[in-house]
């Protein structure tokens, strides 16, 4: 099985981190561990290396996204998708978290089999995001609210 880690940064090897929450946020325990996280799901994985800063809410069900700061969103942003064949985890202490996350407890660093280098728009393809429109969109919804208005 392939695990994914995405990042807004490119590193040679993840390392483990203290994982944080926003000021005033609650988040389960499981998501607040020092280890490194990873995903068996690419686009989940995407998504947070694309996601900007603020609070991000993703909603799996429906294939939604909804960024707190959607004007801090740029879809042609570099971000990097790390690859982790799981057997090369030599069956470290891996936790679940839940089904889209599984916590590296015991390793300080991991080196990735392969990176890949994307645009964070590439989110798109796994997402609908609820509160950003490119900028050709924006245009075409403003012509038709303006050309309605006109009748």
């Amino acid at each position: 099985m392939i695990l994914y880690h995405g990042s807004r940064h490119r590193v040679d090897k993840l390392e483990r981190r203290q994982a944080q929450a926003a000021d005033g946020l609650t988040v389960p325990e499981g998501e607040l561990l020092e280890a490194i996280y990873l995903t068996p799901d690419r686009g989940f994985a995407i998504a947070m290396a694309a996601r900007p800063d603020g609070l991000t809410e993703i909603n799996d069900e429906e294939h939604k996204i909804h960024f707190e700061h959607p004007e801090l969103f740029n879809p042609e942003q570099e971000i990097f998708l790390y690859a982790i064949a799981a057997e090369s985890l030599n069956g470290g202490r891996i936790e679940k978290i839940d089904e889209r996350q599984y916590a590296i407890l015991d390793a300080k660093e991991i080196i990735p089999s392969a990176v890949e280098e994307l645009r964070a728009g590439e989110v798109e393809k796994y997402y609908e995001l609820t509160n950003w429109k490119r900028e050709s969109e924006k245009d075409i919804n403003s012509e038709m609210r303006n050309s309605d208005s006109r009748r």
